[in-house]
C-alpha cells in the first residue's frame, strides 16, 4: 500500500493519559502502520505530557517527528506548521484525544488504491465520554461525493479527526492557517471550489472524545461570521444560490442563539444518532 504520514497537534490542556491512548491507537495498533507521524507540540507543556511524547519518539525514533512551537499559536497555525514537516502525498489527521479503529488507514488506502481521483476520505465517528465502550452517539455523515457536496450547503459533511487526504489537493486550496474559527470546514469548502472530490466510509474510523463544553463552544458568534464568509465564497464560485446562502445563514445564526440546554437536546435527537 501507499507510504503515508499523520499529522497530530496538541498542547498544554491536553491530559497525558489521552494522548497516549491516542498514540497507541495510531502507532502500536493499527492494521496499516504509517510511514511517518508528526506531532506538533502548540507551545510550552508539562513535564507529564512531554514525558509520553518522549516515550513515543524513543519507540520509534524512524517514523515520530515532534515539532515545538515556543508559543500556542491554535490548532490552525499548529496544523500549518506541521504540514510542512509532511514527507508523503496521503496524510491523516488526528486528534490528541481521540482513538483510531485498528483498520483504520488500511481501509482508507484501499479507497485510494480503488479510486485515484478521491482527494479526501473520512468516515463516520462514535463520541464516547470515558471510554469507548459508553456506547455514545453517532455522527453519521453521507457516502458519496454528490452527497457530500451537498451537505456542504448546510453543515459539515466531513469528521476532521477521520480523514486521510492528498497534501497536493491541500495545498491547492491554500492549506492551512486561515484566520477562521470554523477551520476545518473552511478548508474543505476550498478544496471542494478547487476540484477536490469527497468520499467517506460507511462504517466508525474514529472514536470522539466528547467533553471540554462541546455544547457551549457552538454558543461563540464568530462562527456565525466566519460561516457566512464561507456561504459568500461558495455563491461566488457557483456552489451554492444565494438563496441557498441565506438560508444556511439563518440556520446557523438560530443555531448559535439557541440556548445550550436545547442544543443538547438536538444533539442528541436530531444531530446525532444512537450507537447500538
Amino acid at each position: 500500500m501507499a507510504e503515508f504520514s499523520v499529522l497530530m497537534t496538541t498542547y498544554r490542556g491536553e491530559k497525558p493519559e489521552f494522548l497516549d491512548a491516542s498514540l497507541k491507537s495510531v502507532l502500536i495498533n493499527q492494521t496499516c502502520k504509517p510511514n511517518q507521524f508528526v506531532l506538533v507540540v502548540d507551545g510550552p507543556i508539562p513535564d507529564t505530557l512531554d514525558a509520553v511524547i518522549k516515550d513515543y519518539k524513543a519507540q520509534f525514533p524512524d517514523v515520530v517527528e515532534v515539532v515545538y512551537c515556543p508559543v500556542n499559536q491554535g490548532q490552525s497555525k499548529a496544523s500549518l506548521e506541521g504540514f510542512k514537516y509532511l514527507k508523503y502525498e496521503l496524510f491523516a489527521r488526528m486528534d490528541s484525544d481521540d482513538l483510531c479503529v485498528e483498520e483504520r488507514f488500511e481501509k482508507q488506502l484501499e479507497v485510494f488504491e480503488k479510486n485515484s481521483e478521491v482527494s479526501v476520505v473520512g468516515g463516520w465517528i462514535s463520541e464516547f465520554d470515558k471510554t469507548p465502550d459508553d456506547l455514545g452517539s453517532l455522527r453519521i455523515v453521507p457516502q458519496t461525493h454528490a452527497e457530500i457536496t451537498k451537505m456542504f450547503r448546510k453543515r459539515t459533511p466531513i469528521n476532521n479527526m477521520t480523514v486521510m487526504m492528498k497534501k497536493s489537493a491541500v495545498e491547492k486550496a491554500g492549506g492551512y492557517g486561515r484566520e477562521t474559527v470554523n477551520e476545518d470546514y473552511s478548508l474543505y469548502v476550498h478544496m471542494w471550489v478547487n476540484g477536490a472530490v469527497f468520499y467517506n466510509i460507511q462504517e466508525i474510523l474514529c472514536y470522539a472524545r466528547i467533553g471540554n463544553d462541546m455544547v457551549g463552544r457552538r454558543h461563540d458568534f464568530r462562527i456565525y461570521k466566519d460561516w457566512k464568509k464561507d456561504q459568500k465564497y461558495l455563491v461566488k464560485n457557483h456552489k451554492q444560490t444565494r438563496f441557498g446562502a441565506f438560508i444556511s445563514n439563518l440556520r446557523c445564526f438560530v443555531f448559535i442563539i439557541t440556548p445550550k440546554w436545547v442544543k443538547k437536546i438536538l444533539y442528541k435527537k436530531v444531530l446525532r444518532k444512537k450507537s447500538k
